[in-house]
């Protein structure tokens, strides 16, 4: 038995005798003028170790050191530029008799490291590193180079032949403070923890990790792990299980799931990446989830990324349907050198709208971007359609209300053009079907431009009913009132179907013809029209105006200036011509125009006046002549009427317009030479009786009446 426990006591007594060795033959605090030489050598600034450095004998073997601060230069607002409370070192025994320091474990607790920059723009990392004497250069010869570090600032001391290595790290309760006083914006990380279980070249090490973030107006929190190869040189480094959690918020904003993972990244192979967010922007609710390969070579000149894809969906108030699901996809490659991002295949959908092309990006000091776009069908009515019909109410009562009020009390402001003055955009954007406002388009290109403030749109072209629509435009916002111009030709357009289409009703039909050319600055919604300057043009073939019947309407006035009966007609409500044509001139909210020119075969019509396009009434004066005949069209003939010129006043609201004849002293002659006549025969038939002067009074008043 006193054998066997002889036996058992070996081990324990090695160990005691270990200890005591240890700490009769090695003092801990006889590397700290090592250390702190060799730090203040390196990084140019005062290390300060206060208290001993102490023998650690539980849980593990090891040191424990107690507060050590780096300082940091003459005028900055904290003296440290790093502090920590109490480091503890692990250290394997047995190499120490081989005067090797093994060191197992480094945790520092309560880390604090502050980064200030001044504001003449001076940090406190400002010539950081070895100092002058550390560095000593010799002549070049082929064998050797022309600097290098030498060993002349080692300490002379019996410790300079110790070899020192690192197998871990620990951060506990770290806190970083990043303060800019040049761009007045203050950063501050707290509840840092970091572990690392290795730090070894060639070998695989754990890195786990998490802080708390105040970035001043938003908060963040930060939560990861991976394993790492740690390589000698970084272009052998990789990285496997590598998994990050991010938790962000602000005012309007909060993410409580953000995660991004990698299954296994080196240089010169492909790594599978996913990102994930999930929470609140806006008060709308995000899902996003998106995966795609990544390629990045060991030359770090051409990132590359293939197989994109994002689905993000979003859900809330004031979105289609309350429901939105948008699906990004693409092929990339980023040019480091070039600074140049090409994306291939890109396909985009949401609400039943696709989308695909191509796009680029040179990075500038305004980056460049330059795309294609092409989609089978755009409906834009069945985007609004889903919309909240909530929204929509409330819109049109504001619009309502806005449009009640004096000009004086409704607030109006230039729309904030700003951000046009930092964007270089230019692309085409093509359409096979587009629809807006139930007007239908085929082919529709759109080339435009946006650079640096200014918008141009160098080409708008579509088929438009049986006709085409071409324009240009564009808006110059670099100053605060922004100005504009535009540009508009519409050739063989079948107009009926087309306003049928946008207005329910068509007040003209025909064979279209329009050209727009207008410049006009301010975006209020007032000045909008009020400041429209320019000319619009009309020619129209082989159609009619709606809503008026100008024979009909020359017949029975005429039928009633004789005295002759007035039959109902069931002739349609429209004058039919060959030929319309108009120039209207825009100033001042107001389109006036002196040859609006009608020909058809019954009528030559020449009209003269103004509508006002802010108020949307009209003034116009239609003078009609008759030259040919009548008959045929539901009452007798009027040829007596040939080449007389009939005047008809269009006033009133453009949605109900009054149409009267305004008669000049021909016709009024005509039509007393007519009850003259009346009165004739009158008189032939009941003699002295028709000359009563309240006959004749009656017949004045007829007569009077038909011309007011």
């Amino acid at each position: 038995m006193k054998k066997i426990a002889l036996l058992i006591s070996i081990p324990f007594i090695a160990v005691i005798i270990t200890f005591l060795v240890l700490v009769l033959l090695v003092n801990p605090n006889d590397f700290k003028p090592l250390i702190k030489e060799q730090v203040e050598a390196q990084t140019g600034r005062q290390l300060t170790i206060n208290g001993d450095i102490e023998w650690r004998f539980f849980p593990s073997i090891g040191f424990s050191i107690g507060e050590v601060a780096l300082s940091n230069p003459k005028g900055f607002s904290t003296p440290d530029l790093v502090k920590f409370n109490n480091a503890v070192l692990d250290l394997n025994v047995r190499p120490l008799f081989q005067h090797e320091i093994n060191i197992g474990l480094v945790t520092l607790d309560g880390a604090s490291f502050t980064l200030h920059t001044l504001k003449n723009g001076t940090t406190n990392l400002d010539n950081i590193g070895p100092t002058k004497e550390q560095i000593e250069t010799i002549e070049t010869t082929p064998e050797e180079p022309v600097a290098k570090i030498t060993d002349n600032t080692q300490p002379s001391t019996q410790l300079n032949d110790w070899k020192v290595t690192l197998e871990g790290i620990a951060l506990t309760n770290a806190e970083v403070l990043i303060q800019d006083d040049k761009a007045g914006t203050k950063m501050y990380f707290s509840d840092m923890n970091l572990s690392l279980s290795q730090f070894s070249p060639g070998q695989w090490a754990h890195l786990e990790f998490d802080l708390k973030g105040d970035l001043g107006q938003q908060n963040v929190a930060l939560k990861g792990e991976t394993d790492l190869n740690i390589a000698v040189t970084l272009d052998d480094a990789s990285l496997k299980q590598t998994e990050f959690n991010v938790s962000y918020s602000d005012a309007s904003n909060k993410f409580n799931d953000i995660s991004f993972t990698i299954d296994k990244f080196s240089f010169d192979t492909w790594a599978n990446i996913s990102l994930k967010a999930i929470g609140k922007a806006n008060a709308l609710n995000v899902n996003s989830i998106s995966t795609f390969d990544l390629y990045v070579p060991k030359a770090l000149d051409v990132i590359q990324v293939k197989d994109f894809s994002s689905t993000n969906n979003v859900k809330g108030q004031g979105i289609p349907n309350e429901d939105v699901t948008a699906v990004i996809g693409f092929n990339s490659t980023f040019d480091l050198n070039k600074s140049y991002l090409k994306i291939e295949k890109l396909d985009l959908s949401a609400v039943d709208t696709d989308f695909n092309g191509k796009m680029s990006v040179q990075l500038n000091d305004i980056p460049k971007v330059r795309f294609e776009l092409q989609s089978p069908n755009v409906d834009v009515d069945a985007l609004l359609a889903t919309l909240p019909q909530s929204e929509a109410t409330a819109t049109e009562k504001t619009a309502s209300n806005n449009k009640e009020l004096p000009a004086s009390k409704a607030t109006e402001v230039e729309p904030d053009l700003s951000a046009l003055k930092t964007l270089d955009v230019a692309g085409t954007i093509i359409i096979d079907k587009f629809k807006a406002s139930n007007a239908k388009m085929q082919n529709v290109t759109s080339v435009f431009s946006v650079n640096r403030g200014v918008l141009k749109l160098t080409k708008f072209h579509s088929d438009l009913y049986e006709g085409a629509i071409d324009m240009t435009a564009a808006l110059d916002a670099r100053k605060t009132t922004p100005t504009y111009s535009i540009k508009q030709s519409i050739k063989g357009v079948q107009v009926a179907p087309l306003l049928t289409d946008v207005m329910g009703e068509s007040l003209i039909e025909g064979n279209g013809n329009m050209a727009l050319n207008v410049t006009g600055k301010s975006l209020k919604p007032s000045a909008l029209k009020e400041n429209l300057k320019g000319k619009a043009s009309i020619n129209f073939a082989d159609g009619a105006v709606n809503g008026i019947n100008i024979p009909l309407l020359i017949r029975t006035t005429y039928a009633k200036i004789k005295g002759e009966k007035v039959k109902g007609s069931e002739e349609a409500e429209k004058t039919d011509f060959s030929a319309l044509t108009a120039d209207f001139y825009l100033s001042k909210g107001n389109a006036t125009t002196k040859n609006i020119k009608m020909v058809s075969p019954l009528l030559r019509i020449h009209g003269e006046g103004s509508a006002h396009y802010v108020n949307e009434t009209a003034n116009m004066l239609i003078k009609t002549s008759i030259v040919g005949s009548l008959k045929g069209q539901g009452g007798k003939g009027i040829d007596d009427l040939k080449d007389v010129t009939i005047p008809i006043r269009i006033t009133g609201p453009w949605a109900k317009p009054k149409y009267k004849l305004e008669f000049d002293d021909v016709m009024q002659q005509k039509a007393k030479k007519e009850i003259d006549r009346g009165i004739e025969k009158l008189e032939e038939k009941y003699g002295d009786k028709i000359k009563d002067e309240k006959v004749k009074d009656a017949a004045n008043k007829l007569l009077k009446g038909l011309f007011n």
